[in-house]
């Protein structure tokens, strides 16, 4: 199981990501925390809009995680932005194209389950 470290709130998290769909066939990923050695959901890193998104790429929930996990996706290599934005709301979400093979590796399973929706 691979975690990528995340600091928030005075404590660094080891963080499991997974992978999933929303029912319209966009990627959605979970953040799991590990902090006692058990999985406990944290929060979760996309949005689902109304805007088809291409494979691998997802809004990024900046609302709930804040700004800085932009900064996060980009530290461990996890996206990279599309130039993309929706707005929903008051809020403005960034579009992320994910890397197939580190999603593949983080999430076998999930990410089988994704493409099959």
């Amino acid at each position: 199981m691979k975690t990528f470290p995340l600091e928030k709130y005075g404590t660094t998290r080891p963080i499991q990501l997974q992978v999933a769909a929303y029912m319209n066939g966009n990627l959605a990923i979970e953040m799991i925390t590990w902090e006692d050695g058990c999985p406990e959901p944290w929060n979760t890193l996309t949005v689902n809009l109304t805007w088809p998104c291409e494979k691998d790429c997802a809004f990024i929930d900046t609302n709930n995680n804040g700004k800085e996990i932009l900064i996060w996706l980009k530290k461990h290599k996890l996206a990279a932005p599309t130039g993309r934005e929706l707005k929903s709301g008051f809020c403005t979400y960034p579009e992320y194209r994910f890397q197939e093979a580190l999603l593949r590796e983080i999430d076998p399973d999930g990410y089988e389950a994704y493409l099959q929706v």
